[in-house]
């Protein structure tokens, strides 16, 4: 009659935040009675029980079995841990655990209260042992802390230091495929949980998707569950030099997972697709997935360089698809709130391609995972090494059609306003106009009003279904009263007009400015939200700064560089929040440089590429960005452009600039060493918003010169002709 297996008590580690999920995995190992605590999962069972999670355990760190405790005596003031540790571990006869020959190494750990060097502790620990083999057997193993036969994790407490054998030897989360590392990846076995934690297995999708895929990590867990292979198949552990190894029993596991492995990639894998736009991720990818056992399936993975702008269609309709991806956190992106910038863009681009499915997301910051668009999220908090992070997962809301405002508005009931109804009917009238063009072109953003009547100047902007409203300060002749009652009558009128509420309206005064006074922020509400124009998302601000971000008068222009721009090199010079430069990059642009003396600008513009699924990495040379001086910048460059655009402020004294800048008096500078950086073939565009400018004579002798204000301006603005000029400049032809 055959004994019961003997039972023994086990430590099982994980990552803080997984020991729930951990407890369910091992559950379905059968066992049964687990002790909870932070870190650490405690059971009993058999050794049978615990190879099955060294080989199957996807969220584990480490299997513990508890060898010896030391208890501590409190009769000193001063605890020499170092000495308590070399103590106990002289008090236990480790000959019975593992040959001298064989070697070893020691990991050690303390509780947070314990204060020890810990280098000094594990070697005073590391001699312990060597003393106590000596004495039981006159003869002392060796030392590997690379690859030891044997590993010792010791836990240094309060009350007592525990001894444990490891039978894991390296962590679990190490499966032995990762050759080859991008920066900050995210650990296996975080993987796998936050794959498990969204339901891969259940999903079962047809198509899976990884569109920032770093080293491959989260591919190569999901093909690790989705073809039953188990994570222990290949990697060496840390019990074979021990002397109650039962080699029989691990073998029989071994062949049993491997045989479940070989059944499981006869099933029907999804489409996969793993993107990054970093080339070297890209192969360290495809040299990770073959490292791991499934080169046999990369002609099965659709692995490419690509951008979140360049996602291919997917043909997901209809289709079970499931996403799981690690974005960069923006660590090179400049502000935090680029950060953000990425998660809307990438939650826009989820809710296109993919609604209703299934997707998880890794962010460094809650508000992060705030953005994204999913019903009923679920967050996961984890610690990535010492980062933590958190996962929101769940179905990927549906985007919504977004109309252009005046599609849906009808002229409005209301009581006519005393004093300001000539104002009402001049703003329903100018809507009327222009909202056939508004709706044929998806125009979301533009001008409804421009101080069409002397009593009311002011401009009135629209911003998707946000208003913008400026005042022209009034002459010092007018009565400062009474111009704040009739402002205050237009706005009446205007919320009438429009239908909009007060928080839909947001108002500014623009007294003249000059230089640098034009950029000053003037409010920290930081309204910011996000607008369509043509293909571009855009950020605009419309509480924070004078301008909002985005020039509604040269909406035009920017459409036209981005038809104009693909296959070539653009240059946008005193680039503002690079919008232009957006443009180009969306127009397929071979490359876009924008210029600036602001910071605070440049890292908008890099916001407003990364919200629409750009790389803002210099080391690509793809999109760049340089704070500098335009005139500066021209001179110290000799790279050439097949496209510039440029449209400086009228004058500007800006701090950074040593003296002014005037477009009248350096235009003609400014002009002949742009030309000097354009190709043969290219075009140059120049535009201005002075209305006295007059072209230097000089410029129109050497240069071909078309002016093309009208083509520029669009209908929003033909009340206001004057509003700015523009030139297409090219190189003369030659015979």
């Amino acid at each position: 009659m055959n004994s019961k297996p003997r039972l023994s008590t086990y430590w099982v580690t994980c990552a803080d935040g997984l020991e729930l999920l951990l407890q369910e995995e091992i559950e379905n190992l059968g066992i049964q009675k687990i002790e909870r605590l932070p870190g650490r999962l405690i059971f009993q069972g058999t050794l049978e029980h615990a190879y099955r999670i060294c080989m199957w355990s996807r969220l584990a760190s480490r299997v513990l079995l508890p060898i010896h405790t030391h208890p501590i005596e409190f009769s000193h003031d001063a605890r020499d841990v170092a000495e308590e540790l070399y103590e106990g571990a002289m008090a236990f006869d480790w000959s019975l655990i593992f040959a001298p020959q064989s070697t070893f190494a020691i990991r050690l750990h303390t509780e947070r209260e314990i204060k020890v060097n810990t280098q000094f502790a594990t070697l005073r620990a590391k001699d312990g042992v060597v003393d106590s083999f000596m004495e039981a057997v006159g003869k002392r193993p060796s030392i590997d802390t690379k690859a030891p036969e044997i590993t010792m994790y010791i836990l240094a407490g309060k009350t007592e230091h525990t001894y444990c054998l490891d039978l894991s030897g390296d962590s679990l989360h190490k499966r032995g495929y990762r050759h080859y590392m991008t920066d900050a990846p995210i650990k296996e076995n975080l993987a796998a949980a936050i794959l498990h934690k969204a339901q891969l297995a259940k999903v079962d999708p047809e198509i899976l998707l990884d569109p920032m895929c770093g080293s491959g990590t989260f591919i190569i867990e999901s093909l690790m569950i989705l073809t039953d292979r188990a994570p222990g198949l290949v990697r060496r552990f840390g019990f074979n030099g021990w002397n109650g190894h039962d080699h029989e029993l691990w073998m029989n596991i071994k062949a049993e997972a491997a045989e479940r492995h070989q059944a499981g990639l006869a099933k029907d894998l999804p489409k996969i697709y793993a993107f990054d736009a970093d080339w070297e991720a890209v192969k360290a990818t495809k040299k990770n997935i073959a490292a791991a056992g499934f080169e046999s399936l990369l002609d099965q993975i659709q692995i490419e360089e690509r951008t979140l702008a360049d996602w291919p269609d997917f043909k997901a309709e209809a289709k079970r698809a499931f996403v799981v991806t690690n974005p960069p956190y923006g660590e090179r992106l400049g502000e935090k709130s680029s950060n953000r910038a990425l998660y809307l863009g990438l939650s826009a681009l989820l809710q296109k391609h993919f609604p209703n499915q299934t997707a998880a997301v890794i962010a460094s910051q809650i508000e992060q995972a705030d953005v994204l668009a999913f019903n009923e999220p679920q967050t996961l908090r984890l610690m990535n090494g010492k980062l933590p992070i958190y996962i929101r997962s769940g179905k990927i809301k549906p985007a919504s059609v977004v109309l252009p405002f005046l599609a849906e508005w009808q002229p409005q009931q209301y009581e006519p306003i005393e004093g300001a109804i000539e104002f009402a009917n001049r703003l329903t009238k100018n809507m009327q106009t222009l909202k056939k063009w508004a709706v044929k072109e998806g125009v979301y953003c533009l001008r409804l009003y421009d101080a069409d009547l002397p009593d009311f100047n002011i401009a009135v902007d629209l911003y998707g279904d946000r208003l913008h409203v400026q005042e022209y300060a009034p002459p010092k002749t007018i009565d400062p009263e009474k111009a704040k009652k009739r402002f205050n009558l237009g706005l009446q009128a205007i919320r009438a007009v429009t239908g909009l509420g007060r928080d839909a309206i947001f108002i500014k005064t623009r007294a003249r400015q000059e230089g640098k006074n034009q950029y000053t922020k003037q409010s920290t509400a930081s309204k910011r939200f996000i607008v369509q124009e043509g293909k571009a998302k855009v950020l605009v601000n419309l509480t924070d700064y004078l301008d909002t971000g985005l020039f509604l008068d040269h909406r035009q222009m920017r459409l036209r560089i981005a038809r104009e721009a693909k296959g070539k090199h653009f240059l946008n010079l005193y680039s503002y929040t690079s919008t232009a430069s957006l443009h180009a990059a969306l127009g397929g642009a071979a490359s876009t440089t924008s210029v600036d003396l602001s910071n605070t600008y440049l890292n908008w513009s890099k916001e407003n590429f990364v919200l629409n699924g750009l790389t803002v990495d210099h080391a690509d040379e793809q999109n760049m960005f340089f704070a500098s001086d335009c005139f500066e910048w021209l001179k110290e460059g000799h790279e050439q452009y097949d496209l510039i655009f440029i449209d400086p402020p009228t004058f500007s004294n800006s701090k950074k600039f040593y003296g002014t800048f005037d477009v009248q008096r350096d235009h003609l500078s400014l002009l002949k060493r742009a030309m000097n950086r354009l190709t043969t073939e290219g075009t140059l565009y120049f535009s201005n918003n002075y209305r006295g400018f007059e072209m230097d004579e000089e410029i129109l002798a050497f240069f071909d010169v078309e002016e093309i204000s009208s083509e520029t301006i669009g209908p929003d603005f033909k009340r206001n002709q004057k509003i700015h000029r523009s030139w297409k400049i090219t190189h003369p032809k030659t015979d």
